[in-house]
């Protein structure tokens, strides 16, 4: 279906997200956000991940549509500097010294302003990836998943009436991001690579220790989380809540 005239009705939002083992597509509306199609794609193990975007994106199902805005939403390791030390010109050198395992190139490393939140992510994308993918959509918008969601959680905590320490866990099925805000500014982020509910609970007592939060009176608030986590959690930390984002 191809977009006719300037009826926002009728435009249609790419959004593609990245992770280490695969993507997954989704179609939106760009009037109301409404989900038109989604596929989730996993490695093949053979095929490398960039190769493997091209088909899919090449495909008549997605050629058939003119987008009226591409976003590409990467989950990679990434780290955040407070806005007022940020220099651009430092911005390769300390994400190799954050995560010097990773060997990348001055050329993957990327950075994003939180403006809400006062603060820069520093983050990469594969090469090959990138270039995949400005081939067929120039305009593509590169943001960070990780800051999508401490953004998404920040709006959340914004509404609640007291100003003290909140303690938030983000569910997925590979990963977990624990965000900490005090008196509504972000104290800690940091996302896990977990994909059961044992280790889930491990790391959030380990970031509830460290962090100094009391069970008797703080909450902990699980999004997308299993009725087993949230029951394990509970025996911990009683103010145990479902929080939706």
């Amino acid at each position: 279906m191809q977009v006719t005239g300037n009826n926002l009705l009728n435009t249609y939002r790419l959004s593609i997200r990245l992770f280490s083992d695969g993507f997954s597509l989704s179609i939106l509306h760009t009037a109301d956000n409404s989900l038109v199609q989604k596929e989730d794609v996993t490695a093949d193990g053979k095929t490398p991940l960039y190769q493997l975007l091209e088909q899919v994106l090449k495909r008549p199902h997605l050629t058939e549509y003119t987008f009226q805005r591409v976003e590409l939403l990467v989950l990679s390791p990434s780290t955040c500097v407070p806005l007022e030390y940020f220099r651009r010109e430092e911005v390769f050198p300390l994400y190799n010294l954050t995560f010097p395992s990773l060997k990348v190139s001055k050329a993957e490393v990327h950075y994003q302003i939180l403006p809400s939140l006062e603060v820069v992510e520093l983050f990469s994308l594969n090469n090959h990836i990138q270039e995949t993918i400005q081939a067929i959509y120039p305009d593509v918008e590169i943001i960070s998943l990780e800051g999508r969601a401490i953004e998404t959680i920040a709006n959340a905590d914004r509404k609640r009436q007291d100003p003290g320490i909140h303690f938030y866990a983000m569910i997925a099925p590979k990963n977990m991001l624990v965000c900490c805000f005090r008196e509504q500014r972000l104290h800690f982020a940091t996302t896990y690579n977990v994909d059961n509910d044992s280790d889930r609970l491990y790391y959030i007592m380990g970031v509830w220790k460290n962090m100094q939060m009391d069970e008797k009176t703080q909450a902990l608030y699980l999004n997308n989380a299993s009725t087993e986590l949230l029951n394990q959690a509970k025996r911990f930390i009683p103010q145990t809540t479902v929080c939706e984002l």
